[in-house]
């Protein structure tokens, strides 16, 4: 029986913080105009532009930092994730912007050595001889609920990487891993299962609550419109 489970990891700075992303777009466009404008403006020196070409390189360097920085900080604050596991593979796509999309982690499933709760003992045990550490998560607050999955690339490299799953995403990882998820989840899963599980009961709860009042003003205000309409 074929496999396949996908979850989306949103990102609520995506919705809150438009302005904020607009601002930095036009300052990284700013600092890369003023940076060119720097450089084509040693041309214009005529016989002199490869004595005075480096300086204005150097003055321009400045403005095409601060634009390379502007703009990992607007893309790091606007990426969302798609976690997709299938029978064989653990795929990782970054979404930027809601707009691109870019795979950027394929992780055999057969090659993971132990999945857990990030910072637990199991943690500490596997993120010794690792050679990097990858975050793919969008919420950096909930450290609980951060997922580290130790597993060893096609070359032999061991690597750790950091999700964010849904209660769905354990439960697929665990079909997929088979009887190997007996030995590769450490001890700290049963506990995030829990967790992850109270909280979506949580979340669904306030939706219904929050429906429940959005239906409940409508009401207050088609009666008291009705009411208004009598008294004329």
């Amino acid at each position: 029986m074929e496999l396949y489970f996908e979850q989306n990891v949103t990102n609520k700075n995506v919705d809150e913080r438009t302005k904020r992303t607009k601002t930095l777009i036009v300052a990284k466009t700013i600092c890369m105009v003023f940076g060119v404008f720097s450089i084509v403006s040693s041309a214009m020196l005529g016989d002199y532009f490869f004595y005075y070409f480096w300086i204005f390189l150097l003055f321009s360097a400045p403005f095409f930092t601060a634009s390379y920085i502007l703009g990992r900080i607007n893309k790091r604050c606007n990426i969302e994730y798609d976690y997709v596991i299938d029978d064989e593979f653990l795929r990782i796509t970054e979404i930027y912007f809601r707009e691109r999309r870019k795979l950027k982690h394929t992780i055999r499933l057969r090659l993971i050595e132990s999945v857990g709760v990030f910072d637990t003992e199991g943690y500490k045990k596997a993120e010794r001889n690792t050679h990097k550490k990858i975050l793919a998560l969008v919420n950096y607050e909930d450290e609980d609920s951060i997922l580290y999955i130790c597993y060893k690339t096609d070359k032999g490299v061991r690597n750790v990487i950091f999700v964010e799953p849904n209660k769905g995403f354990i439960m697929a990882l665990r079909r997929a891993l088979s009887t190997a998820a007996l030995t590769v989840f450490d001890k700290s899963i049963p506990d995030l299962e829990k967790r992850l599980a109270k909280k979506e009961q949580e979340e669904a709860l306030s939706a219904v609550n929050g429906y429940d009042d959005d239906t409940a003003e409508s009401e207050d205000d088609q009666n008291s419109d009705g009411a208004d309409g009598g008294d004329e």
